[in-house]
């Protein structure tokens, strides 16, 4: 009788079980579409010097798979930067997109930082866990005037297309970046040392050029180094004043090509030399020098 009293309530509960599973039927609930989050690349630089080029803010997504477009916001305080385009699209296949900001190089004053935030307003594509904009700081640098002609009549080869940079304070005063470049150099079959950045000068309402008394040049002859003295240094003002602009957009240089000895004495090569740049635009430098 016991073993008949046990077995009655599992009856129950196997029956209960079988009534159940026959009156309701499970149904999964259909999944939530999967979504392509965009949010700002924090790897990127946020604190930049602005040359006069479209300033690019980079953004990733979290699917490569189709085309993708977002729309884009920018939240300036001054007033001087602009979206080159309200939205950004992925391309099927890319995780990453840049938004381009616009701005005018001539409008930045030289002594003030800018900042602005770029950012996704599609809100079907934002998550509270990712950030949605990028702050971006940025102050005026030198404005990069394009490819330039370096020739320097002491020099083996040329003429050269050098970068020239100008000041960003509004000045003539300009930068010819890598004036004399490693592979130029041993060329010339000259001992590289180091790079020399670039070469600074000013040019004067009259058209009258200055620069360093003395230029390293970055690489050394026969073990001794190279440098360019200008004439000024050697007391010689006839040839200190042909440093000038002989024509629009282009400068010209006249130097002491000079050695230097371990014991800090000099020896003139005994020839000036000269140098010049043809600004971005200006006239061939071969063709005006009869090479």
């Amino acid at each position: 009788m016991k073993k008949i009293f046990k077995a009655i309530p599992a009856l129950v509960v196997a029956l209960t079980m079988v009534a159940c599973s026959e009156g309701y039927q499970y149904t999964p609930a259909d999944p939530e579409p999967s979504k392509t989050f965009v949010s700002a690349d924090l790897t990127a630089p946020r604190n930049l010097e602005v040359d006069g080029s479209n300033i690019l803010v980079p953004f990733v997504r979290t699917s490569a798979d189709g085309d993708l477009t977002v729309n884009l916001y920018l939240d300036d305080p001054s007033g001087l930067f602009s979206l080159v385009n309200s939205s950004l699209t992925f391309a099927s296949g890319e995780t990453t997109a840049n938004a381009e900001v616009a701005y005018s190089y001539d409008a930045l004053d030289a002594t003030s930082t800018y900042t602005f935030d770029v950012g996704v307003s599609s809100a079907e594509n934002l998550s509270e866990y990712r950030p949605a904009a990028l702050p971006i700081s940025c102050k005026k640098a030198w404005q990069n005037l394009g490819i330039c002609q370096f020739y320097d009549d002491w020099w083996v080869g040329g003429p050269f297309e050098k970068v020239l940079l100008k000041a960003p304070d509004g000045s003539e005063t300009y930068r010819l970046m890598n004036p004399w470049t490693e592979e130029e150099v041993t060329a010339g079959g000259l001992d590289f040392v180091k790079p020399y950045p670039y070469l600074e000068f000013y040019v004067d309402d009259e058209g009258v050029i200055t620069y360093a008394e003395r230029l390293d040049m970055g690489f050394n002859y026969s073990g001794m180094t190279c440098h360019m003295l200008h004439p000024s240094a050697r007391g010689d003002a006839e040839s200190a004043a042909e440093n000038a602009m002989i024509m629009d957009g282009v400068a010209q240089f006249c130097w002491y090509p000079i050695l230097a000895y371990n014991n800090g004495s000099f020896r003139w090569w005994g020839v000036t030399s000269y140098a010049y740049i043809s600004f971005p635009g200006g006239p061939d430098l071969a063709e005006l020098l009869g090479m």
